[in-house]
């Protein structure tokens, strides 16, 4: 059902019941992964983060991380200093689960490839149904049998990936399994990104990838927490689209948004989608980096690509229901900065709000800034909505080889000016990629997660991101040593 009239904050139906975390003051930050030479992911990496949080019968909350996991792949997957080649069986699909706010966590396992489909090859997204958190499907890309070669794949797997797996958890996310395979004629398809409508009346799970072959978004679209998924038409025809796409959904109106770049201009384009498409429009006039590699003092980082939004509660402006933040580069000051920006919920206008990032001239900073995530949490009864930003930064040490993680509020006072003070969130780490000639990989993306209420109904996200503090040992040309997953619970 098409709401004809957005529902403001105050007015909000669609979220009936919301689970307090049971965190203690302190706020967690701890090892996902790789915690000691003990724990099974000790031995090989996990890099790049997805994030769900379900509620579930009893009451229990469930924090899930998915990650590219390359633990126990030593027969499937096999390194050389500049070497890798992989055999089927091979699964980066894993994930850990904790069951205490995320103080501590346990390594669920990894989903094996169905048949068919070979190799499943990460990019993770995770997602569970709102109104039956039981339900938490897991993407992945996948190599398809018709194209996995007899001896296995040596170096970049780009030409062999055809598709993208769906695994399916009916226990808030504890435990996994395959539910659906999805391709268009074996294209190439890059990144995943999912979402479930969430609402009482539509429980609709979708799941988008770029098709790198064709340059479009192709979002998939299942009626229910067990149907078939079925491609949707083309979010942005005529416009080629370079990037991996990001899903959102508002049920209040009953929309779906997809937001992803495009190839020519790397600007953000987003469409809606109600009972179709809408007309495609741009979030803002300025030119994101596209995923450029950063340059450290001796090592290359590689990123993934530089934009994030969701859409929540808007201001008392009522133009903000969506909020962007994305990568811009000075030259002036010669470095990456976050920048940010609004629409309304029917897209009907965006507008540039430079004060929501690191903008040159908001504050004095040296180094770079980038791989911002935003996640808004809409408000339940007395507790007012949140906007939280956050991001990577090189400000402490910009001759070094370290980042640094800050977060903050995209806030907006009564008087309408808008406002984004940066706080710390975790140190300087040294940073481990691996020596690739495209760029130093060492996990792409972060993923931030809205994770409940504290005991005094403060609101809680989570941030789950690539963690070397365990030492750099090895950098070969397609894996490095350590990498594992970091996550930190905060307000």
């Amino acid at each position: 059902m098409i709401l004809c009239q957005r529902i403001r904050p105050w007015k909000i139906g669609t979220f009936v019941f919301l689970f307090l975390v049971t965190v203690p003051a302190a706020l967690a930050d701890d090892h996902v992964t790789g915690k000691n030479s003990q724990d099974v992911t000790w031995k090989r990496g996990q890099s790049e983060t997805a994030v769900n949080v379900s509620n579930v019968p009893g009451p229990k909350q469930i924090i899930t991380v998915t990650y590219n996991d390359d633990t126990k792949t030593e027969q499937t997957i096999l390194y050389g200093p500049s070497s890798r080649k992989v055999l089927a069986g091979a699964s980066l699909m894993g994930w850990s689960n904790s069951i205490d706010g995320g103080i501590t966590w346990k390594y669920g396992g990894k989903v094996a490839p169905p048949p068919g489909w070979p190799v499943l090859w990460g990019d993770p997204s995770i997602e569970s149904d709102f109104m039956d958190q039981r339900f938490v499907f897991m993407v992945n890309l996948a190599v398809p049998a018709s194209k996995m070669p007899k001896g296995g794949i040596e170096g970049p797997l780009n030409d062999f990936l055809g598709g993208g797996c769906i695994a399916r958890s009916v226990d808030g996310g504890l435990s996994f399994k395959i539910a659906q395979c999805v391709s268009s004629k074996n294209d190439f398809y890059d990144g995943s990104s999912i979402v479930a409508a969430g609402g009482s009346s539509n429980r609709s799970i979708f799941v988008a990838f770029r098709d790198v072959t064709q340059n479009r978004i192709d979002v998939w679209a299942s009626p229910s927490d067990t149907g078939a998924f079925q491609l949707l038409p083309d979010p942005f025809r005529g416009i080629p689209i370079g990037s991996h796409p990001r899903l959102r959904f508002d049920p209040d109106t009953d929309s779906l948004y997809v937001a992803a770049l495009g190839l020519d201009d790397d600007k953000i384009y987003i469409n809606r989608f109600t009972n179709n498409w809408g007309s495609p429009v741009l979030a803002g006039a300025y030119q994101t980096v596209g995923n450029p590699d950063i340059q450290l003092s001796d090592r290359v980082l590689r990123t993934g690509y530089q934009f994030s939004f969701d859409i929540g509660s808007p201001s008392r402006n009522g133009d903000d229901d969506l909020r962007f933040a994305y990568t811009v580069f000075d030259q002036g000051s010669n470095r990456f900065y976050i920048r940010g920006g609004y629409c309304r919920y029917d897209l009907s206008g965006c507008s540039d709000a430079p004060e929501w990032g690191t903008t040159p001239g908001n504050f004095n900073l040296e180094g770079d800034q980038f791989n911002p995530n935003v996640r808004a949490f809409r408000g339940f009864l007395s507790v007012p909505a949140l906007w939280k930003l956050s991001y990577m930064t090189r400000e402490d040490a910009p001759a070094g080889n370290t980042v640094a993680f800050r977060q903050g509020d995209l806030a907006v006072l009564p008087n309408g000016t808008r406002l984004f003070v940066p706080r710390n969130l975790h140190g300087d780490e040294l940073i481990c990629p691996d020596t690739r000639s495209t760029g130093g990989y060492w996990g792409d993306y972060n993923d931030l997660q809205f994770a409940g209420l504290d005991q005094n109904n403060h609101p809680l996200f989570m941030l789950a991101f690539s963690d070397s503090s365990k030492g750099c040992l090895t950098r070969w040309t397609y894996v490095s040593h350590h990498v594992h997953v970091t996550g930190v619970i905060f307000h």
